[in-house]
């Protein structure tokens, strides 16, 4: 709900970072490999199901943007979304991988 709050917040044109180029992008990226790992962590989701949630939940929040707030839908934001779900679960993957057998 917080994230959601913060994707549809009239920001009077004020830029995330200062103004600095694409870092809405790494914030995309970031909350949504947080939104993942809180999935996972609380439901165990598998990576498809969560994929689709999470894609579905971002693609809504930009034509949420685009249509009820003065702010525009971006399309690189939604691609931005996919890639932090995809990376958490590769990052997972790969601990899983080199973690010693000891600890599993």
């Amino acid at each position: 709900m917080l994230a959601t709050a913060g994707f549809l917040a009239e920001l009077s044109g004020h830029r995330i970072g200062g103004g600095f180029a694409h870092v809405d992008k790494l914030a995309h990226f970031g909350i949504f490999a947080v939104l993942t790992a809180l999935l996972w962590k609380g439901f165990k989701l598998a990576p498809l199901p969560a994929f689709m949630l999470l894609g579905i939940y971002g693609g809504a929040v930009e034509l949420a943007q685009h249509y009820f707030t003065r702010r525009s839908g971006d399309w690189w934001d939604w691609l931005a979304d996919i890639a932090g779900v995809v990376s958490f679960y590769l990052a997972r993957a790969l601990w899983h991988y080199i973690r010693p057998r000891s600890q599993r």
